[in-house]
């Protein structure tokens, strides 16, 4: 189990408050939660019934660039031998675990990214105004829709970006090293919505 009574999210340095004055967007960080990189063969049937029987998710029916859930799990398409797996905080080990026990014969790597990442959560009316200043794919809802998710870039950092439950709303998967800059950037870029 991860020790998060000493933890130290990746964002500590920024102060949230300040986007209470900001017309239209709600910025919170998701800290914490479990992240799990799974590559493995799709034609392989062995892995996709291990991941089908373990995780709850077929993933030769997952599109390019989307995610699904499957209960407390989010596993979001990175490549076509790559997946990501957003768990709870306390769950990432237990299912790393149980992955590898069900994987030790089949060619596959399962590693626990939990520590070198975190997510941002943006919504709000101006949400996807605020983004698109440093984002220069479509995210125009008939484009980017619920379910889709792509790599890409938000300024200068490198991000997963994702649309959920809203039009207005999205999260956005960052490592470690950038959320500071990212963080910071979001605020000066967010000037403009000041009350």
């Amino acid at each position: 189990m991860p020790d998060l009574q000493n933890a130290e999210s990746p964002l500590v340095q920024i102060d949230f408050s300040q986007f209470e004055n900001v017309k239209g967007v709600e910025l919170k960080e998701l800290a914490f939660q479990g992240h799990l990189n799974l590559r493995g063969r799709l034609n392989d049937k062995a892995f996709c019934k291990v991941i089908s029987d373990v995780i709850g998710v077929e993933l030769g029916s997952l599109k390019a660039n989307t995610f699904v859930l499957s209960g407390d799990l989010k596993v979001y398409w990175l490549g076509p031998d790559e997946w990501l797996i957003i768990t709870l905080a306390d769950q990432q080990v237990e299912l790393k675990n149980k992955l590898e026990q069900a994987l030790q014969d089949v060619f596959s790597s399962v590693t626990d990214i939990s520590s070198g990442q975190t997510i941002l959560k943006i919504s709000g009316t101006n949400a996807r105004s605020l983004i698109e200043k440093g984002c220069t794919i479509d995210l125009h809802p008939r484009q980017f829709k619920k379910g889709d998710c792509a790599q890409t870039h938000l300024s200068k950092a490198s991000v997963l970006l994702s649309a959920v439950d809203t039009p207005e709303e999205f999260e956005i998967i960052i490592r470690r090293s950038f959320a500071d800059y990212l963080g910071l950037w979001l605020l000066d870029s967010s000037l403009e919505f000041m009350y």
